[in-house]
Order: structure tokens, then sequence, then C-alpha cells
């Protein structure tokens, strides 16, 4: 961004699309409002959560919600190889029956 945007040009610097930022030539209008959740009644029923990113899981625990769960990387690499990543990384130090079942 720093090659593409002159120095001193207005700009607007956005992260609500997601975990990329953006930057956007000229000043966006934007609008900014909060919501009491205190206010607001019981669902009917549970909402759980699961993310990936510890650090949102405590901001998403914040939500009315009935548990926010975390889902590591490596675990759900584990359940769809078989394989803990671990144990690729550190193939050459594992036992040979453990390389037996890797193979």
């Amino acid at each position: 961004a720093t090659l593409r945007v002159q120095d001193g040009a207005a700009t607007t610097v956005s992260c609500a699309e997601g975990d990329t930022g953006f930057i956007y030539a000229g000043i966006l209008p934007y609008e900014r409002s909060e919501t009491d959740l205190g206010a607001m009644p019981p669902a009917p029923l549970k909402i759980m959560m699961n993310v990936a990113n510890p650090e949102r899981a405590f901001d998403f625990a914040m939500l009315p919600n009935a548990g926010v769960g975390l889902a590591r990387l490596e675990m759900i690499i584990a359940s769809h190889i078989g394989v803990h990543p671990r144990a690729l990384l550190e193939y050459e130090r594992q036992n040979a029956e453990t390389k037996a079942r890797i193979d």
C-alpha cells in the first residue's frame, strides 16, 4: 500500500470485510451504531459458536450464547488425514511403528 498510495492522500482503511484489511481511495462515509444486548429477549434455542481464532473466542463470548468452542486447526487436520501435523513435521523422529501408521 505504501507504494501505491501517494503521501498525504486521503484514504479509508477498513478491516470490516474479515481478516484482510482493504485500503480505499478517499474518505468513505460510515455509520457507527451500538446495540444494547442486555435488552435482547432470550433466544428460543441454544446458540453455540465454534471459532478458529483464539483471540476472537473471547470477543464472541461477550455475545449472548450457550457456549463458544475453539476449533484448533491441528485437530481438524488430524481428524481429516488421520495424522497429527507434529508427527508429520517430525517424521524422522518417529519410531518404526508410528512411521508405518503414517505411511
